[in-house]
């Protein structure tokens, strides 16, 4: 009985570090700079997101997946996102797996998980992947929100380089604790305001 107790003590002292060990990482992870770098195999229902571009126009309804979309209130997308973080803390910075919220000018666009671990050793930069999969239905039927980003969007096309928006990139971090997983309480924010250059840079508008 006394054995089974120890190795019971000794199994919850090492989860106990590890957690701690997750915090610690994370509380870094919250001590980061953030930079959009790039996205890679954006799809908008099925579709590669630069051919929502066409003779200099936006015109999300040459998609028909998006018009089913709206009847099934699902409307998928996906890709990948890359961010530049760089770690001025003399820890490791990171996590496993994460929840994560977009918002445009205050208004949540995009919500999922991302299960692509981000590590980054203490005073270094690295560029990371953040998978996007998640349903924009919410986001497309929200007019004001979506006016303002095609406005933007086509802006950045034009050359108008002084053009902004505000975007916000929300992190809520998952702890693991033996075969359980633990919500890290509240959210990493990145507020970020950016000009039409990211987008061309990023490739998410194809440039003239």
């Amino acid at each position: 009985m006394r054995i089974l107790l120890l190795i019971a003590g000794i199994g919850l002292l090492f989860t106990g570090c590890g957690v701690d060990r997750q915090a610690k990482a994370v509380r870094a992870l919250e001590k980061c700079q953030y930079t959009f770098v790039s996205a890679d195999s954006v799809y908008l229902a099925g579709t590669d997101v630069n051919k929502l571009v066409a003779n200099g126009r936006v015109d999300i309804s040459r998609l028909p997946g998006v018009a089913l979309g709206f009847l099934n209130r699902d409307i998928p997308l996906s890709g990948i996102l890359n961010l530049r973080i760089t770690n001025p803390t003399n820890n490791l910075a990171g996590i496993q797996q994460f929840a994560y919220k977009i918002a445009v000018e205050g208004r949540e666009v995009l919500e999922g998980t991302s299960d692509l671990p981000i590590e980054v050793p203490a005073g270094e930069t690295v560029t990371v992947p953040v998978k996007l999969q998640t349903n924009v239905y919410r986001f497309l039927s929200d007019q004001q929100t979506l006016q303002k980003l095609l406005t933007f969007i086509q802006s950045a096309r034009d050359g108008a380089a002084d053009e902004k928006v505000n975007l916000t990139f929300s992190i809520k971090p998952t702890l693991a604790l033996g075969n359980k997983q633990l919500n890290y309480p509240g959210y990493i924010r990145v507020d970020k305001q950016v000009d039409a250059s990211v987008l061309l840079k990023a490739g998410l508008i194809p440039s003239r």
